[in-house]
């Protein structure tokens, strides 16, 4: 039985930071796989622990890297959380600080097995690099997430002409589409391409983008003012190379901040910086907000995100087990993004919550899984086709003959609807390599394999390869 930190000798009236999270990393090693625990609880340590009352701690959770910090938040935050209150007998907030150093703090061989881990499985970034630590830190300090890139973006019907005007943005900052507004649902990913912009923008020498959501900048007036030291204010957000507002709904009502963000937007525009506009609405459907403002959101571009359609939700669902390491089955992903119509925020918790199941269960995410926790039921197919049928369907679907397929050409678009076929037979035919092998034309098992790899990568990326699977699967899934 696990002793509580209040029966351990205390220093200096303070927890043991080592001997609090040995405990918690006892409780966990039991619920969480192995591998997990190697790459994301065991390089953590507590960082710092301070009383925020008598019953409240705030505990500062260090990470190594900013991927492991998203990670332990997103998937581990409410088992640390009780694990934490368990042994300390109070209520604790928990926080999270990227520390590249905590590496350094292990044996070589640990600094090793960590990092290789983490490498081999995502191959993101070094953990222990300086410069990718110095540059997550100035991220924050104006308030850009390193979580949201361009690169991690899902690009379909539902955002496809917003990402459009975004790129123009960033390959001419203040001169097409300024301001840009976008607006669209909770959870759509308006914000995830507001920071895509801003960091774009850095890396190309803007390096003082500002990233504010409207509350914070209201509460930074207010508290500048009561300070008396508006001008700090003022300079901080008229100088900027851009300017980043999310949620601007949220200055209904808020008279000083409508004034002060008139004359910032006007001095920054005249100045020819970009702006960057989100909210939950069009602008001219915000109530309480002035009209000189709904005019000055008007000025520039107004695009919308909607909910993501079928394709961009498995999209959505595969990058993020990319991202998470997440081990699912294609088919349980297919199930999730078939009946969960929802926003992608709560399509990713949902993801993250079964994954949490997953791991404690030592096993991946199932389709028997995902019918056991949501009663989400896998679609089978109406009629058993044989492999040359599905070769024939998709042969057609395509404007080719069988026997195109099954040769050697290596025209561009033929050479995909074959990966197409060598996919849909692998994944959705349960045929082995060397059956599939065989089927294509007697080609080597390591073709096949390279085939179906370059189709999953490129369904995440790329809107017509996605159509293009999609197509076909619906043909067999009537």
């Amino acid at each position: 039985m696990w002793k509580t930190i209040l029966e351990w000798p205390q220093m200096e009236d303070q927890f043991d930071k080592e001997q609090l999270w040995s405990a918690v990393c006892g409780e966990l090693g039991v619920s969480v796989s192995d591998g997990s625990f190697n790459v994301f609880i065991k390089p953590c340590a507590i960082w710092e622990i301070e009383p925020i009352d008598g019953e409240r701690l705030l505990i500062q959770l260090a990470c190594p890297s900013g991927y492991v910090s998203q990670n332990v938040d997103e998937r581990y935050y409410g088992q640390i959380k009780k694990s934490l209150e368990g042994q300390t007998g109070k209520q604790v907030e928990l926080a999270f600080v990227v520390k590249p150093e905590l590496l350094q703090k292990q044996s070589k061989i640990q600094k090793a097995e960590v990092k290789v881990e983490a490498e081999d499985k995502v191959g993101l970034f070094e953990t222990d690099n300086k410069w990718e630590a110095d540059e997550r830190e100035e991220l924050v300090k104006l308030g850009l997430s390193h979580k949201f890139s361009f690169d991690n973006l899902v690009v379909g019907s539902a955002n496809n002409l917003a990402y459009a005007a975004a790129r123009a943005v960033v390959d001419s900052p203040g001169e097409k589409h300024n301001p840009l507004f976008i607006w669209g649902g909770v959870g759509v990913g308006k914000t995830h391409l507001m920071h895509a912009v801003g960091r774009s923008l850095r890396a190309k020498g803007y390096r003082n983008v500002r990233a504010i959501t409207s509350e914070q900048f209201t509460n930074e007036l207010i508290s500048t003012i009561r300070n008396k030291r508006v001008g700090e204010f003022k300079d901080r957000y008229r100088n900027a190379d851009a300017l980043l507002i999310d949620d601007v709904q949220f200055f209904a009502g808020k008279d000083s901040s409508q004034e002060e963000l008139f004359h910032t937007f006007n001095e920054l525009f005249l100045k020819g910086k970009q702006i960057i506009l989100t909210a939950d609405r069009k602008p001219q459907d915000i109530d309480n907000i002035e009209q000189r403002l709904i005019s000055r959101f008007l000025g520039g571009l107004t695009v919308d995100v909607g909910t993501p359609d079928y394709e961009m939700r498995l999209a959505i669902l595969k990058q993020k087990c990319s991202e998470m390491m997440i081990t699912a089955e294609d088919k349980a992903l297919e199930m999730l993004a078939d009946k969960v119509n929802t926003n992608s925020r709560e399509l990713q918790g949902l993801l993250i919550r079964l994954a949490n199941l997953a791991d404690m269960k030592k096993q991946p995410l199932t389709c028997e899984l995902v019918e056991t926790e949501t009663g989400i039921k896998a679609k089978k197919l109406e009629k058993k086709l044989r492999p040359q049928e599905v070769i024939s369907l998709i042969a057609k679907m395509f404007d080719y003959k069988n026997k195109d397929l099954l040769g050697t050409s290596r025209k561009a678009d033929l050479v995909r609807a074959r990966h197409i076929a060598i996919f849909v037979l692998r994944k959705e035919m349960d045929m082995t390599l060397e059956k599939v092998a065989e089927m294509m034309g007697n080609r080597d098992h390591t073709t096949i394999m390279h085939a179906v790899d370059k189709i999953d990568k490129e369904f995440a990326i790329n809107q017509l390869v996605r159509e293009q699977v999609m197509r076909v699967k619906s043909a067999l899934y009537k």
